[in-house]
Parts: structure tokens; sequence; C-alpha cells
């Protein structure tokens, strides 16, 4: 028998032992544990449907838990005012108040809206008030319409229906903005 003969035998065995090696050791990572295991094991991967989602007349839920943003809460003169660090719809920061036993912010006074002023000097917050559709009016969440003496709002786009605090300025936005938002609630 001729060197010839052995050496590409000899060759095509490493070849061969090499994969069988790399297949080895790459298998667990292109097949992770628990998405194809034919034998069941005790820390084996359930893989789950997404759950589908429920509709209700006005509010969209889901059967699994999701964390709800958290809040910065501020006190100030017998209230809780929660300042969000995400962005959100207008009508997802108000179901996220809701979530906090708490509302949109609403304004009711000079000071009140100095203190607000304060803390949102960084970007556009979601407040509690709303433009009517059927007249030229401001009108918070608890039906009460917006008293000028506190602050000024104008708006003559119709897709600008909300209203977001920056600063010193409250301006008409579009709800579908995403925007950070204050909540209020009662202290105690």
């Amino acid at each position: 028998m001729g060197w010839q003969y052995v050496a590409p035998g000899i060759f095509l065995l490493l070849v061969k032992l090499t994969g069988t090696s790399l297949f080895i050791v790459f298998f667990p990572q292109i097949f992770p544990r628990g998405n194809f295991s034919f034998v069941p094991e005790e820390n084996d991967t359930v893989l789950q449907t997404p759950p589908s989602p429920t509709i209700s007349p006005t509010r969209i839920t889901t059967t699994a838990a999701v964390l709800s943003p958290q809040l910065r809460w501020e006190s100030y003169e017998g209230n809780l005012y929660g300042f969000s660090e995400d962005m959100l719809e207008w009508s997802s920061s108000y179901y996220e108040c809701e979530d906090h036993q708490s509302t949109l912010v609403i304004i009711n006074d000079k000071r009140e809206m100095e203190f607000l002023q304060n803390e949102t000097r960084n970007g556009n917050y979601y407040i509690g008030l709303q433009h009517t559709d059927d007249g030229n009016k401001w009108i918070w969440l608890d039906n009460t319409e917006l008293n000028g003496n506190v602050f000024t709002i104008s708006s003559t786009d119709v897709e600008q229906q909300c209203a977001a605090l920056r600063g010193k300025k409250v301006s008409p936005v579009s709800c579908y903005q995403k925007n950070r938002w204050i909540c209020e609630k009662k202290n105690g």
C-alpha cells in the first residue's frame, strides 16, 4: 500500500473529525435547549404564543402582565404629582394615570402652574385638557372650562385637540403625538 492512497484517506478523516467537532461545539448555539427537544427535561423552555387582546369599548387590555412606566412623584400642597419619563400618546397617558389611581393633571391656580412649570422645563408633558369638537372651548377632564386667569391657549388646527405643558407655555398638540405626562392625585 502506497502513501499516495493513504494520504488522501488520512486527510479525509481529519476533515470529517474537524467537522464533527465543530458540529458538536456549535450544536447548542444553533438549537438552544427547549426549542427542539425530544426528551423532556426539567429546565425546558416552553414556547408560548402571545396573548390575544380583548377589546372593550374604552380600552384594550391583554392577559399578560405588563409593567407600567414608573413615575417620579412630587408632593405639593396636599397633592401628589407623577412625572413620567416615558413618552406615550394622550389616551395611553390617560390610562397610565388611571392605573396609578390618579388623573392627568388639572391646573387650578397660578401657584400650581408655577410648581408645574419648574418641573417641566425639559420636555412637553400632557395635561388633562382637551379642545372640544363642537366649539372653541378647552375643557378639563372634570368637565370644567379653562380659566383664562391661569393661562391661555388657542388652537385653530383641528389636529391639535390636546394640550401639553413645557416650562411656562401650554401649547395645543396632536393627541397622537408621543409626549411625557403628569398625573395628579390627593396625597394620603
